[in-house]
This record gives C-alpha cells, sequence and structure tokens, in this order.
C-alpha cells in the first residue's frame, strides 16, 4: 500500500512538472494573455460587435447604430469614431456607447411676415435644411435672431436645439446716383431686402414672385425642360415643338424689379451691368459696416484711373474712399439651385434683364473676380437689383 502511495504521489509531481514545463514553453512561444472587451449602449441606439475576451494586440471592430429620433453621440472615453476599431491593450476594456435624441429646430416669424413652419421638427446632426422668410406685402425681410441676413439659407443642424426668429421692416427704395453717363440711379437694396446688407430674395429670370425650389420642372417659361421653351427663346432647338420668339428683354410683366418695387423700377439690362462695371471703383469687403457680410462696395469714382478698378480680397482699396462716400453694396448672396441656398458669402450671380441665346446675362461677383456672365440655369434662384432711369 505504500509502495502504491508513493508511485502515484510520484506521478502527480512529475505530471505538474510536465505542466509547469508546458506553461513555460507557452510563454516562450509568445503566447499572449487575454482580457474582456464589454461594449454596451446607453438608451437611444445599439451597438454592433461580439463582447468576448480578446488577445492583446488584437483589433476589434464595434460600431454604434442609433434608434430612429437619435444620433450617435460618442463614446465613453471620448472617442468620437463610429464605426471604431479597438486594439486590445494590456487590461479589459469597457465602453458605453452615447446616443442622444435629434435636437429641434423651430423657426418663428415676428410680425409683418411668415416663415416656412412646416420644417419644424427634429434633425439628425449635420442635416441641411432650407429656411424662408417671407415678408407681407410692401415690407421686406430684415434678418434673423442669430443676426444671419439671408431671408432664404440652408441651416446645417448641430448637436444643440435652434430657434430662429424671423424679422422684417419696411422696404427701402432709395437709389444712388453713381454719376454714370446714362444717368441710371441704382437701389441700395437688393430686391426684397430690407437693409443694404440683406441678401434679399432669389428669382428665376422672367418671374416676378420668389419660392423655395427652382428648376425646370415649375420654371414659368417652358414645359418642364429647357428644351421646351415657351417665350424668350430664339433658337428653335430649344423651343417647345420648334417655338421661337424675337424678344430679348424682358417684358415689364416678367420683370421682377417692376412688378414688386413699382413701373419706375426694372431689372438691370446687360449694358447697365457693363457701365457699372466699367465705370465705379470696386472693392471687395468681409465685414461691411460690421455686419460680417461679404461682398463689394461699388464706389463712384472719384478719378478717370479708378474707372473700372477692382480691389479683390487681400489687396488695400485707395485712400481716398470710405464708406462716407457715394457707393452701393451687393451682398455675396450665392444662389438656389432646386432646394437649397449655394455659395452665399463666397459669390453673387446678380440677374440682368436681357436675354444671349437661351441663357440670360448676368453679373457675377466673388472675392477674386468681378464680370459679366451668362447662366444657361435661368430656371435658378438669383438675385436681382432694381435700378431706375
Amino acid at each position: 500500500m505504500k509502495n502504491t502511495l508513493t508511485k502515484v504521489i510520484g506521478v502527480a509531481l512529475i505530471s505538474l512538472v510536465l505542466a509547469g514545463c508546458n506553461n513555460s514553453q507557452n510563454k516562450a512561444d509568445g503566447e499572449k494573455p487575454k482580457h474582456k472587451v464589454q461594449v454596451v449602449a446607453s438608451d437611444g441606439g445599439s451597438v454592433i460587435g461580439k463582447n468576448n475576451r480578446y488577445t492583446e494586440g488584437q483589433f476589434i471592430k464595434f460600431q454604434a447604430i442609433p434608434n430612429d429620433g437619435f444620433y450617435f453621440a460618442g463614446w465613453s472615453d471620448g472617442v468620437s469614431n463610429n464605426p471604431r476599431i479597438i486594439e486590445v491593450g494590456l487590461s479589459d476594456i469597457k465602453l458605453i456607447a452615447f446616443f442622444k435624441p435629434n435636437p429641434t429646430l423651430t423657426i418663428s416669424a415676428e410680425a409683418n411676415g411668415k416663415v416656412n413652419t412646416e420644417i419644424n421638427g427634429r434633425y439628425s446632426p449635420s442635416t441641411p435644411v432650407l429656411i424662408i422668410a417671407t415678408p407681407d406685402s410692401g415690407l421686406c425681410f430684415s434678418q434673423w435672431s442669430d443676426s444671419n441676413y439671408a431671408n432664404t439659407r440652408t441651416i446645417i443642424m448641430g448637436t444643440n436645439d435652434l430657434e430662429l426668429t424671423a424679422q422684417f421692416g419696411p422696404r427701402d427704395t432709395t437709389t444712388v446716383d453713381l454719376g454714370l453717363k446714362s444717368g441710371t440711379r441704382w437701389a441700395v437694396c437688393n430686391l426684397g431686402a430690407a437693409n443694404p446688407w440683406n441678401y434679399g430674395d432669389y428669382y428665376a429670370w422672367g418671374e416676378t414672385k420668389t419660392k423655395s425650389y427652382f428648376s425646370w420642372e415649375n420654371y414659368k417659361y417652358c414645359d418642364g425642360s429647357d428644351t421646351t421653351m415657351t417665350k424668350y427663346c430664339i433658337d428653335a432647338f430649344w423651343g417647345k415643338n420648334g417655338f421661337t420668339d424675337s424678344i430679348r428683354i424682358l417684358d415689364p410683366d416678367d420683370d421682377a424689379a417692376t412688378i414688386v418695387t413699382g413701373t419706375e423700377y426694372s431689372m438691370p439690362t446687360a449694358a447697365n451691368w457693363r457701365e457699372l462695371n466699367r465705370r465705379c471703383y470696386w472693392v471687395w469687403t468681409s465685414n461691411y459696416k460690421g455686419h460680417k457680410v461679404n461682398g463689394y462696395i461699388v464706389y463712384k469714382a472719384k478719378t478717370k484711373a479708378d474707372r473700372g478698378k477692382k480691389v479683390l480680397f487681400g489687396n488695400t482699396p485707395s485712400a481716398l474712399y470710405s464708406l462716407d462716400d457715394t457707393h452701393i453694396f451687393l451682398p455675396a448672396a450665392g444662389s438656389i439651385n432646386d432646394s437649397r441656398c449655394y455659395s452665399d458669402g463666397e459669390n453673387g450671380i446678380y440677374l440682368s434683364a436681357s436675354l444671349r441665346d437661351n441663357s440670360c446675362y448676368c453679373c457675377y461677383l466673388k472675392s477674386d473676380y468681378v464680370g459679366r456672365t451668362v447662366t444657361d440655369t435661368r430656371c435658378y434662384g438669383r438675385s436681382v437689383r432694381p435700378v431706375r432711369k
């Protein structure tokens, strides 16, 4: 019996020694320890990925999926990447994916106007939303409560609730004599604006009412496409069933400046824009009268050498000129393509009353350029600056 017990103990000791040798050999062979990886979700979402024990140095992918009405707000360690690749380190890992309800957009109007309140509601962050302020008849949009002067603008939702109120005021019909040979006087404000730094309303060429969606599908003088024109068409290729006419200047009934402001006003012709370009002194500014609005100050030229001169972004204007001198301001109001306002603050496209082929002449301005151009998308929303003779 004693011998048998001795043999058993001996075998056990040998097994322990062999096991120790095996463990030592495994470590020597580079076997790494495993650690627990646990990733969970807060209310409002879920996580795709497998919680388990993983080897040091292994890479594991997790993705946070928000429920409807929620957005992913970040991980508990401050990282915001999603999906996220986690490298297993020297210890266990525990992470929480946080979710929050989508922020709310609320727009409203003070007296004398209205806004498109049907868009009020919750939006996920980074969603673009078109908001529109429309003044009552005879009045103009002034500004939003965040001091933005574009009555039609695309906002990008952030992570916080956003409330905006539209403000309205009387229409400014002041005009300025810039010393032009033609005697043309230019309006101080864009059509639909209450102040020179307001963007004003946007119009398709030949239409007298602004709208929230601009395309060939709803353009007044075509049948759904740019090759089905029904008025202002001098080439049969563009006309519906080969239609053409000989009208190259907008009729008064199709002139937005005339219809909105009065018969003594009109949209400038291509010749008017050319004269303004060649006879005035232009200075780009990014802060007109302290309102942080980009655009060109167009001065009455004080010297012959200054006529047509452009002081572009980064250049220094002549000390002869200040805001006390006779001028108008053309804000870089961008344009509306379909239902979104593009490039506001970067460039401006100002309509003329003049047709060229199937296009209309425009004044195009940006920080490093001013010039007359044409647009073959006359269905899109552009700015209008009235003139008066």
